[in-house]
């Protein structure tokens, strides 16, 4: 017996780049994707203009999104002139947050206060602070509340967890390499967002999640690591002339599964595409293709004989789970099945997850000697 499609009905906050990522995405029909619980509609688009806000909606999403072309609903997308207009728009149930990283605090305590579910682009905030200061209104509005690290909903991500953690397939995790990085330095200018301390820049905060999820998602959600956060966390940071950051490494130790993630994220280099993250086993490893944010498919690389010491290598097993998607829509549709399910907080994107990477931000970045401009910092740290 069919029922009716849930729809979220998305306001969008911000009309650069990655908004017209999402709001493609979510105009692509479910059924492509063998989704037929959930759908997604597009209610209203803001800017700090009305002219780019309408010019917005005119070019990515004319019809509407997948909901409005399935009839689901009746209404159109709406452009504002502001922010406010958008939160304030009774069509709109959830406001995705796409501006710049140093407006993500006020932008989401904006939507919250309006008592709008909100889905906040990463990083979620500049600090650990901020982001307890917007859980603590979500809590109070009874609203949902989830930092948009898309790379967690992503197909192949997925997979790689499940031969890990279930199927065991390269046995105990010993070790984790993870890169994201660009070769930007030399090519931009001081005041684009990667390099301007006025924007808050450098690779750490913008790039430096997709690592960390890696590192999240294998090693401290392992089923033997029991969500234990890691012992110590090392960094070597390049600041650019700028005060942002230029090259950044980390290191997280997790002793209780005797694993360490190496994590990199700069400007001077492109990230190998075939192998920008290796994950170690005792019995073989894995090697993820694509975009770090974005992979496309695995090599799983087994052992012939693990109890020997840099032993051989079977043949390589290719697992390619390529899609058509841009990858934005795996996350939506989680969040469509939050609110319907009429929850505040994500089982797969909790708010002390997001709380423990600010964190392990917070702390490369006060080692690396990184300091935000006076007044970027809505919420100082105690």
């Amino acid at each position: 017996m069919s029922s009716t499609p849930f729809v979220a009905q998305w306001g969008i906050i911000g009309c650069g780049w990655i908004s017209s990522e999402f709001v493609t995405d979510i105009c692509r029909q479910p059924s492509t994707r063998d989704v037929n619980d959930i759908s997604h509609a597009v209610a209203a688009a803001g800017s700090r203009s009305l002219f780019k806000a309408e010019e917005f909606l005119n070019k990515y999403c004319p019809d509407g999104a997948a909901a409005q072309q399935q009839g689901l609903v009746d209404f159109k997308p709406k452009g504002y002139g502001s922010y406010k207009g958008v939160v304030e728009d009774p069509n709109v149930n959830i406001v995705y947050i796409g501006t710049m990283n140093v407006c993500h605090y006020d932008d989401a305590k904006l939507a919250l206060d309006a008592g709008k579910h909100v889905l906040l682009e990463k990083p979620a905030t500049l600090n650990a602070a901020e982001w307890r200061s917007l859980v603590s209104i979500a809590r109070e509005k009874n609203v949902f509340l989830m930092e948009a690290v898309w790379t967690r909903f992503n197909p192949v991500l997925r997979s790689v967890q499940k031969a890990i953690h279930q199927d065991d397939l390269i046995g105990d995790i010993r070790c984790l390499f993870s890169d994201l990085s660009m070769d930007s330095f030399g090519k931009r200018k001081d005041t684009d967002r990667l390099l301007s301390a006025e924007l808050a820049g450098g690779p750490l905060l913008d790039l430096g999640p997709y690592p960390l999820v890696w590192t999240m998602m294998m090693l401290y959600r392992h089923p033997k690591n029991g969500r234990t956060p890691p012992a110590k966390i090392g960094s070597t940071m390049m600041l650019h002339h700028t005060g942002v950051d230029l090259a950044t490494n980390f290191a997280l130790t997790f002793p209780k599964i005797n694993a360490i993630a190496n994590c990199t994220a700069n400007l001077l280099s492109p990230t190998q595409q075939s192998q920008h993250t290796r994950i170690v086993g005792t019995r073989g490893e894995i090697l993820v293709q694509g975009i770090t944010s974005r992979p496309q498919s695995y090599i799983i690389r087994r052992l012939a004989d693990p109890s020997q010491e840099n032993g051989k290598y079977l043949e390589d097993e290719l697992v390619d789970l390529s899609f058509e998607e841009g990858g934005l829509v795996f996350e939506a549709d989680h969040v469509a099945r939050c609110l319907k399910d009429s929850l505040v907080e994500s089982p797969d994107m909790p708010w002390a997850e997001t709380e423990l990477t600010m964190s392990v931000f917070d702390k490369i970045r006060k080692e690396g000697g990184y300091k935000f401009l006076p007044g970027l910092e809505r919420v100082k740290l105690d």
